[in-house]
C-alpha cells in the first residue's frame, strides 16, 4: 500500500474537522481556516481542494447534472480585533421542478446545528416550513395570524410560528458601534439599541433581494398580501412562473466567533441543475458611512427574482 501524501493527509484532516463541526451534537462556533488567511478576502466564499482556497465568483461552478455535495467556506476577516456573530446560508435553484428534488416546491428546509453559546444552549433544529408561513414571517414581518397559526406540517401538533421560533436562536453578537457583546435573536425586528429596524435581522432571511436590501416596509399584514408579494416577482403566465420559481430552498444558521480576527465558516451545499442560487448573510456586520452604520450587503451568486442575476 502506498503511503498517504501530505496533500491527502491535509485533506483528510480538514474533512475530519469539518465533519466534527457539522455532525456533532454540539459544535464549536470557532472555525479555523484550512490555509493561512493572509490571502483571503472578507465576506467571500471559497472552495478548498486540500491545498489551496479559490474564491467562488460564479454559481456555474455549482451547476452539475448529478447531485453534488460541495464544501464551501465563508470568510470573516476583520481589520482589527475579534467579534462574535451569526451567518445565514440560503441556497436554492431557479426553474421548474425536477425529479427527486430534496425539498417540495411549497416547503423551505431549515437547519441549525447545536452550538455551545452563553446565549442559547438549546439543541439544533432540522425540519421544513411552508413557503407561505416563511414569507409571512420574514418578508412581511408578521408575528402571528394566518399561515403562522396553522399546524405545520398539517399533521403536526405545533404551529408554523412555533417551528420558526425553534429554528431561530439567540446568538452572541458584537455591537457594530462598540466592542460591547450582547445576546441577540436571529429573527429580531429591532436594532441593537432596541429601536425598530426595517432592514432587520428577520428581513435578512428573505429570499426576495429587495427585502434583504431595503427591509420590511410594514403596514401589510394579511396572508393575501403574502401571496401577492410572492406572485409579484413573476410576470406572465403559469408556465413562465414555473420556470422562474425558486426550488429546493434551504436556510442554515451558523453562529461564529473569530480568532485573530478571522473565521472560515464551513458549510455544505447539495446542488444539481442549472441556475443555482447561493446567498450568505453575516448578521450585524456594518460599515460606517458618515455617522450612519449600514448593513454589509449579503454575498450573492446566481439569479434573483425574475431570473435576473
Amino acid at each position: 500500500m502506498q503511503p498517504l501524501s501530505r496533500l491527502s493527509l491535509h485533506a483528510m484532516t480538514t474533512i475530519g474537522t469539518l465533519l466534527a463541526q457539522q455532525v456533532g451534537a454540539t459544535a464549536s462556533s470557532i472555525y479555523a481556516c484550512p490555509i493561512a488567511p493572509a490571502s483571503l478576502q472578507d465576506m467571500q466564499v471559497y472552495t478548498f481542494d486540500g491545498q489551496s482556497m479559490t474564491a467562488l465568483t460564479s454559481a456555474a461552478a455549482l451547476e452539475t447534472s448529478q447531485r453534488t455535495h460541495t464544501t464551501l467556506y465563508f470568510v470573516v476577516k476583520l481589520s482589527s480585533g475579534n467579534r462574535k456573530g451569526a451567518t445565514i446560508i440560503k441556497t436554492a435553484r431557479l426553474g421548474p421542478p425536477l425529479k427527486d428534488d430534496l425539498t417540495p416546491p411549497d416547503r423551505v428546509r431549515l437547519r441549525r446545528y447545536a452550538a455551545a453559546s452563553a446565549c442559547d444552549s438549546s439543541s439544533g433544529f432540522h425540519g421544513t416550513i411552508s413557503t407561505k408561513a416563511y414569507a409571512s414571517y420574514h418578508d412581511l414581518g408578521n408575528d402571528h395570524g394566518g399561515y403562522l397559526d396553522l399546524p405545520d406540517p398539517p399533521e403536526s401538533r405545533t404551529t408554523a410560528l412555533e417551528q420558526l421560533q425553534q429554528f431561530h436562536t439567540q446568538y452572541e453578537a458584537t455591537d457594530y458601534a462598540s466592542p460591547r457583546e450582547s445576546c441577540r435573536r436571529t429573527d429580531d425586528k429591532n436594532a441593537s439599541d432596541g429601536t425598530y429596524e426595517a432592514r432587520s435581522n428577520r428581513s435578512q432571511f428573505s429570499f426576495v433581494t429587495s427585502i434583504v436590501d431595503h427591509g420590511i416596509s410594514g403596514g401589510v399584514s394579511s396572508d393575501v398580501a403574502t401571496v401577492v408579494t410572492l406572485a409579484g416577482t413573476f410576470f406572465g403566465d403559469t408556465a413562465y412562473a414555473a420556470a422562474h420559481t425558486l426550488r429546493e430552498r434551504r436556510v442554515e444558521i451558523k453562529p461564529y466567533q473569530t480568532t485573530n480576527g478571522v473565521a472560515c465558516i464551513p458549510f455544505i451545499v447539495n446542488t444539481r441543475g442549472t441556475a443555482q442560487v447561493l446567498r450568505v448573510n453575516d448578521l450585524d456586520r456594518r460599515e460606517q458611512i458618515g455617522s450612519y452604520w449600514a448593513r454589509v450587503r449579503e454575498f450573492r451568486l446566481g439569479p434573483t427574482e425574475g431570473g435576473q442575476p
